[in-house]
């Protein structure tokens, strides 16, 4: 089960363009085979969130 703050990378076959450039990060408890992700390395005030099947992405680093 993937929690906030888990660092995860997009697994090649979901990602769009781009998506393999950022670090993304879990913003809210894996929930009904869900969870959503935000990119944590980019320059934005309001950063996206992206709501994704947790099977779609792959653990990187749990939180501490």
């Amino acid at each position: 089960m993937l929690r906030k703050g888990d660092t995860v990378k997009i697994l090649p076959e979901f990602q769009d363009d781009g998506d393999s450039e950022y670090e993304w990060v879990v913003v809210g408890d894996e929930e009904k085979g869900r969870v959503d992700i935000s990119p944590a390395s980019i320059e934005m005030r309001q950063k996206p969130i992206y709501t994704i099947l947790a099977e779609q992405v792959e653990l990187v680093q749990r939180a501490r």
